[in-house]
């Protein structure tokens, strides 16, 4: 996808701070309001999903937090693997689902919970067994709190990929690698 430099720096803007209003925006880059409008609308049309609000896990007394490596049982297959991530989805601990190739696991999931508690009992239960846990089988279990929490933002890649908009993959250098031969000489 091409973007100009002004769709670029809107988009920037935007993903800084959501609730930016147009004018702010027309200041910040020296063009109007309505051409920020115009841009926006055609940002909308493309690459924003959707505007959204991120909350404090922590404030809302989400403390523990579970990465799970976990592969479909028999049941699972059976049932079907879009089905069974149909199952996941709706599930309000699971915050994440990705599926990874076929192997020993078929996908990762991370859920969140108040407290140790709340996990086990979910992890345990009969009627989450009969939900769930008899179509995924886990392989790993790794357990965190909120403080264990680095980073939960993805701002910087998606600066990077912005700025990389328009620019085919072969001109892209490689920095490292160019420093790493310079040094060599």
């Amino acid at each position: 996808m091409k973007l100009t430099k002004n769709e670029k720096n809107t988009l920037k803007l935007l993903l800084d701070n959501s609730r930016i209003s147009n004018s702010d925006i027309a200041s910040k880059l020296s063009i109007s309001s309505q051409a920020v409008g115009k841009i926006r609308r055609k940002l909308e049309s493309t690459v924003i999903e959707s505007y959204t609000v991120n909350l404090n896990y922590s404030k809302l007394e989400i403390q523990t937090f579970a990465i799970v490596t976990a592969k479909l049982t028999k049941e699972g297959l059976d049932k079907g693997e879009l089905e069974v991530e149909q199952s996941m989805l709706k599930n309000p601990h699971v915050i994440q689902v990705y599926r990874i190739p076929k192997g020993s696991s078929t996908h990762i999931i991370m859920y969140g919970f108040k407290d140790v508690n709340e996990l086990d009992n979910f992890f345990h239960s009969a009627k989450m067994k009969q939900e769930l846990h008899n179509y995924i089988e886990n392989q790993e279990l790794h357990t965190f709190s909120y403080n264990s929490l680095i980073k939960n933002n993805p701002a910087q890649l998606f600066h990077k990929a912005i700025d990389r908009f328009g620019i085919k993959s072969s001109e892209i250098k490689f920095n490292e690698l160019e420093n790493f031969k310079r040094k060599l000489k």
